[in-house]
């Protein structure tokens, strides 16, 4: 038996990730019939995932919320595995700024390809992936956001 008939079963299959330089999908925002991925982005998108059934993601929703109160001019939305009610509950965990959309662990894991919450990603105005980091501290959402920054420095003019 050559490798190439050697398969490995399905339920040992891994997905692979997205890596920077690949482009995130421009998927339908779950229920926004009308509304993409990409109508989202104007030169840059944050884009996090959260679930409210990882132990991680309650000191990671902390931190985004912190992240939000700091620079809310940063364009960052969330997506929240979670029920209706539980999605409900989350919203109030934020400051009212903040953008989140519910999804399906489907949707995560076969379309954004999350394979861990709390997870996210820096899309550049192509939806193309410039930064990926852990979610779950204020640090690590600075490291995501700083090749953003940018977009929110005062430019100089010569006189």
């Amino acid at each position: 038996m050559n490798m190439e008939d050697m398969k490995l079963p399905e339920f040992l299959r891994t997905n692979e990730q997205w890596r920077i330089g690949d482009y995130l999908p421009n998927i339908t925002i779950p229920n926004y019939e009308d509304l993409k991925l990409y109508d989202l982005i104007d030169d840059y998108l944050l884009v996090a995932a959260l679930s409210t059934n990882c132990a991680p993601c309650l000191p990671a929703m902390k931190a985004l919320d912190a992240f939000i109160q700091k620079h809310p001019y940063y364009k960052l939305i969330m997506f929240v595995v979670t029920d209706e009610h539980k999605f409900e509950l989350t919203k109030m965990a934020f400051h009212e700024s903040a953008r989140l959309y519910i999804a399906t662990e489907e949707v995560m894991s076969q379309q954004i390809k999350v394979r861990g919450y709390p997870w996210a990603y820096g899309l550049n105005s192509e939806g193309q992936i410039i930064t990926i980091a852990h979610a779950g501290r204020v640090e690590f959402l600075e490291k995501l956001a700083a090749p953003f920054s940018r977009f929110h420095k005062p430019v100089m003019v010569a006189e």
